[in-house]
């Protein structure tokens, strides 16, 4: 793919998180921390589900068995590199900058955080990988670590 052909089909960018496990001095307690590894170029779209309980930006709101509250989104992002199902995207943002999926019910609306639940290559007409296809789903708990950059 050529240089503006890329910018201007992946016309977004996201942050690839990775999880680095650290030990507590103290209590010697192992944590797990999402650490900033790159940002990349990317097209990022919603699932389009049906349902009573889904909308048409792809979000699905349901009770768990506990009665909380459970918001989920599908996401689809088209780049050119594979993504381990181990890594998280965060920061998704427009041409222009722009955050794109925030948690706007939280105090400073932090960016939504999703979780790599997918990734293969997409072939073009001659064999060649085109790009990879990345499946996201929203983190249940949005603040279950630390986020650094």
């Amino acid at each position: 793919m050529s240089v503006s052909l890329v910018g201007s089909v992946m016309n977004m960018t996201a942050d690839i998180l990775v999880q680095q496990n650290k030990q507590s001095e103290t209590s010697g307690v192992i944590t797990r921390e999402w650490v900033y590894e790159e940002t990349i170029r990317c097209k990022i779209s919603p699932v389009k589900s049906s349902g009573a309980s889904v909308r048409g930006d792809g979000k699905k709101f349901d009770v768990g068995k506990n009665n909380e509250y459970i918001e989920s989104i599908e996401l689809k992002m088209k780049c050119l590199k594979p993504i381990s199902k181990r890594s998280r995207i965060s920061g998704i943002k427009s041409n222009d900058g722009q955050s794109v999926y925030t948690e706007i019910d939280r105090y400073d609306n932090p960016d939504t955080t999703f979780d790599v639940v997918g990734s293969h290559a997409v072939l073009d007409p001659f064999g060649k990988v085109s790009h990879y296809e990345i499946t996201l789903q929203r983190v249940r708990v949005q603040n279950d670590n630390t986020q650094s950059k």
